[in-house]
């Protein structure tokens, strides 16, 4: 029957038989003597398994450590301003800084709203000029308050100038003072405006 084929289909026929047999002396032979062959030595499966019993042990320590700083920003997060939209967070503003400078015998001369920046995805500030007339103390005594304040200020601009003939030798102040509040819709991005 070989002998009735063409050369050309005889040796595809050899071709075929052979890839056959190789096929069956790679899957019941080779392949099985490879997976009982031994992965690695005793050693080196024993550091396998205490790093991996490590990363179990550390799993709940890491579930500890994240509950106490979610705990701690949610606390963090009471010194930003409550308002949600800007317009309310300019007026909340204004007040804490009404009423920081009320406490410290302030003489205000004007709060002014000049944006809400962005300071990253969650968090932005609500920006202001603030000045006023009082003595070194008292502005002193004011900053303190801004810094001490249940609330998250910033400052980003101080301007100080004399007041020429005061008795008193109170200065003219120009603050900008920020608020930290949750980011707000729309509110832009980038470096602070210079005003």
């Amino acid at each position: 029957m070989l002998s009735q084929l063409k050369p050309r289909d005889r040796i595809a026929l050899i071709a075929g038989c052979l890839a056959v047999v190789f096929f069956f002396v790679l899957k019941f032979g080779v392949f099985p003597l490879l997976d009982r062959w031994p992965a690695g030595s005793v050693e080196q499966k024993e550091l396998a398994l205490r790093r991996s019993q490590r990363l179990v042990a550390n799993a709940g320590a890491e579930g500890a450590r994240l509950g106490a700083v979610e705990e701690h920003v949610t606390t963090l997060e009471t010194g930003l301003l409550e308002s949600p939209s800007a317009s309310l967070a300019n007026a909340e503003w204004q007040r804490l800084v009404r009423e920081l400078a009320d406490s410290k015998g302030l003489e205000l001369g004007s709060t002014e709203f000049l944006r809400v920046q962005r300071v990253s995805p969650n968090y932005g500030l609500v920006v202001g000029r603030v000045t006023l007339r009082c003595r070194l103390d008292q502005l002193v005594d004011f900053l303190t308050a801004l810094a001490t304040a249940p609330r998250i200020f910033s400052l980003t601009r101080l301007r100080l100038a004399p007041i020429p003939g005061d008795a008193e030798k109170r200065i003219n102040v120009e603050l900008m003072v920020g608020a930290a509040v949750h980011a707000m819709p729309g509110t832009k991005g980038g470096a602070p405006d210079q005003p």
